[in-house]
């Protein structure tokens, strides 16, 4: 084999290469990263606010969610599997915020508030523009997808 072929298959077999590389490195980064890092199968404490005030809080034990105070087992768990899902919904986009800047996003007071454990998902209003709702994390905000939000009201057999 000649010199130049030589080397143009082994260029060829380089660009194969990075194209590869460039492709695993796209899909990587255009993965959406979730709004917590948290598994929904480790939680084991639900605590569920709307305007300050507690609405339901919920313990599990022996993979059986109860309701507190009373230990009344949860009947929907469909309910309760909705609201471990908002902890993986994915930040369509996040910012950093201030305290001072919270009743911009309608988080000061938040409407809802879900803890997860130690994790606390404050929910405020939609964005006028795109309609994504804020949600801060921490001191992040991001913008969620309001497709589950509505089962914050729905309180079941509590």
């Amino acid at each position: 084999m000649s010199p130049v072929i030589r080397t143009n298959w082994l260029l060829t077999a380089l660009i194969l290469l990075l194209g590869i590389l460039a492709w695993q490195e796209h899909q990587t980064a255009s993965a959406p990263q979730t709004v917590t890092s948290l598994d929904p199968a480790r939680v084991s404490r639900i605590r569920l606010w709307q305007n300050e005030k507690l609405l339901a809080e919920l313990v599990k034990q022996n993979d059986q969610w109860h309701w507190q105070p009373g230990d009344r087992p949860l009947e929907d768990g469909k309910w309760v599997n909705t609201l471990l899902h908002l902890a993986e919904l994915p930040s369509l986009h996040r910012f950093p915020v201030e305290e001072s800047r919270l009743q911009a996003f309608g988080l000061k007071p938040p409407r809802y508030r879900l803890e997860l454990d130690d994790q606390v998902l404050d929910f405020g209003m939609p964005d006028p523009a795109s309609g994504l709702r804020y949600l801060r994390v921490g001191k992040t905000i991001h913008l969620i997808t309001d497709s589950y939000t509505h089962e914050l009201a729905r309180i079941p057999d509590a």
